[in-house]
């Protein structure tokens, strides 16, 4: 789930328009974590092309067509997550941070929040609020959100009977304009199992049962 997403659900849930959204939570700290592993549904659907109406609508004034019927359509294939859910750390200005806490404490939002299309309606439940504090994970650590980078992956102690990932090339931003900003990179468990790392800055946060470690996804490249 890139950081653009987890921007563009935050302002659907506190009423931020599609212009106003990304310069308001460009600054956000977020990091994404995965709750349930990772299962995808690949098939196909079938597309109209919408230009060839056109001729369809002359054909029927006419009753002569001379263009191909595959022209009217054309196959597509597509893949699917199943059962997604996402474990989304959030925090921001006051002012931000109070309408998002409240929206969700109420399990309200102004607009409809949705993963991958608008048919895909998210549903959200609020976890809490706990504090946090950066530190620098020289000794290994296990880290339960998404790992980011942008040019070296960080050190990854493999363990017998995980699973790991890599992704590239994931929007730290798209503007109003619809414009990428920058792009990061990612390791991850598909099993969403907390992975063990070192040498990296995390967030230790204390929810009173124990600490947990993320990291926040980037806001800029670095120069």
């Amino acid at each position: 789930m890139p950081r653009s997403a987890v921007e563009g659900l935050v302002g659907a849930i506190i009423g931020l328009e599609s212009d106003k959204y990304p310069e308001t939570l460009e600054r956000a700290k977020i990091a994404v974590r995965l709750v349930n592993k990772v299962k995808k549904i690949p098939f196909s659907m079938m597309h109209t092309h919408v230009d060839a109406w056109k001729e369809f609508a002359a054909y029927l004034k006419t009753g002569s067509m001379h263009i191909s019927p595959d022209r009217f359509r054309a196959r597509v294939k597509l893949e699917f997550l199943q059962d997604p859910k996402f474990r989304i750390y959030f925090s921001h200005t006051s002012d931000v941070q109070k309408s998002v806490r409240e929206k969700l404490r109420e399990h309200e939002t102004v607009f409809t929040p949705y993963l991958g299309t608008s048919s895909m309606i998210a549903n959200f439940e609020y976890i809490g609020e706990y504090p946090c504090i950066a530190i620098s994970a020289r000794e290994p650590v296990r880290v339960s959100s998404i790992i980011p980078f942008i040019k070296d992956a960080p050190k990854i102690h493999i363990e017998n009977g995980m699973t790991y990932a890599f992704e590239q090339n994931i929007p730290i931003h798209i503007t109003a304009s619809r414009e990428v900003v920058g792009f990061f990179n990612a390791a991850y468990s598909p099993l969403g199992s907390e992975i063990k790392v070192s040498g990296v800055e995390v967030q230790a946060i204390d929810t009173g049962q124990g600490q947990e470690h993320v990291i926040f996804l980037p806001t800029e490249i670095p120069s």
